[in-house]
């Protein structure tokens, strides 16, 4: 009975030593609300786990979870700029705080907090360079260049300007190798699976594995896209097949041959899916019986699905495609939203990931 007994207690202490808190305390002095929501994301990346609303006092909040490995948060703030996302990285028995301006914050606290402070002021401004080139782009396509020859400046410099920050975040892993805040930039790396090697230390600690599994799919999903682009390339008849409308009928993409078709990747989970279409549906009425649109609902339940296009009044065919199907897969879908232009014969015209206006001056030009 006491063997029992000494047995159970010291179960229950590992127990408790595998769950260990994490918290964050955030500082903003330019955070203007008395409530802000943090949602915590999905261990495998797949949505929101769930919400929690948090008191403001004069800019301070302070956000804490129990687990044993370690989490992504996302904290969303309104701000006279826009919205602004703040990724909280959650780690077991550490402890972290953020101070500074919504704008303008640095990290302190216990040891990831530190590297991660460092590896931020390593790569703040080639990320503000990105933005730069990446705004500068979207307000010259909106002004009317053309999308096309404005491509072939800034592809350039935006391309050099990525590869020095991948160059930076590849340095930072060499030389912090026992560091988790390495895990956080895997994700996109051009060398990700020699990186990977690179925090082994890390990987065996088990801390990260939601982060590393999230990784390892990612990489093996990319040497798959990578080969199935070879299929969707431009000129290429697009892969065929056959999902169900909201109707529950079998609808076939062959079937819709005869007029310009876009297919448009989305989910109701993608924000900028849904920013996009009232900017879709100006132009489906524009070219009203020109072309038309396939919505293709992707990594969401049928109910999510079908109430999203209700709620947006979305005017055009639609279909559903389940984690079963290899639609995704055949058609080399890296991001959401993807539009694919197909001409009325079934080749492939464009391909445009993101919602970029380079779409829709694009569209006119083809439908004039």
């Amino acid at each position: 009975m006491k063997k029992t007994l000494v047995l159970v207690a010291g179960w229950l202490l590992m127990a408790s030593s595998a769950m260990a808190q994490s918290s964050i305390e955030v500082k903003l002095s330019d955070l203007k609300t008395d409530r802000i929501v943090v949602e915590l994301v999905n261990p495998k990346f797949q949505g929101i786990e769930k919400k929690d609303t948090l008191k403001v006092n004069k800019g301070k909040f302070t956000y804490t979870l129990e687990g044993s490995k370690a989490r992504l948060a996302i904290c969303n703030m309104d701000t006279p700029k826009g919205k602004k996302s703040l990724s909280l990285y959650m780690v077991p028995g550490e402890k972290g705080v953020l101070k500074g301006t919504i704008d303008q914050a640095t990290w302190s606290g216990t040891a990831f907090y530190t590297d991660l402070a460092t590896l931020e002021a390593q790569t703040h401004d080639l990320k503000a360079k990105l933005d730069q080139l990446t705004a500068d782009y979207h307000r010259k396509i909106e002004a009317g260049a053309n999308a096309d020859s404005l491509d072939k400046v800034i592809d350039p410099l935006y391309n050099a300007v990525n590869k020095n920050l991948d160059d930076v975040k590849t340095a930072f892993i060499n030389s912090h190798p026992n560091s988790g805040a390495g895990v956080t930039v895997l994700p996109g790396l051009q060398k990700e699976e020699e990186a990977l090697k690179t925090l082994h230390s890390v990987e065996e600690s088990g801390t990260w594995s939601n982060f590393i599994d999230f990784v390892k799919a990612g990489i093996e999903r990319a040497k798959v896209l990578s080969e199935n682009a070879k299929n969707v390339e431009t000129g290429k008849i697009a892969p065929d097949f056959t999902l169900q409308d909201l109707d529950g009928k079998n609808l076939t993409l062959s079937s819709l041959r005869g007029k310009y078709l876009v297919l448009d990747f989305w989910g109701s989970w993608c924000g900028w899916c849904i920013k996009g279409f009232p900017e879709m549906k100006k132009y489906y009425q524009k070219h009203a019986g020109k072309f038309e649109i396939l919505g293709i609902d992707c990594n969401d339940t049928q109910d999510k699905w079908k109430a999203a296009v209700q709620k947006h009044e979305l005017p055009w065919k639609h279909v559903y495609c389940p984690s079963s199907a290899d639609v995704l897969k055949n058609y080399a879908i890296s991001g959401f939203p993807t539009k694919i232009i197909i001409d009325p014969e079934g080749h492939i015209v464009r391909t445009v990931v993101g919602e970029n206006p380079a779409f829709y001056q694009y569209l006119d030009e083809l439908l004039k």
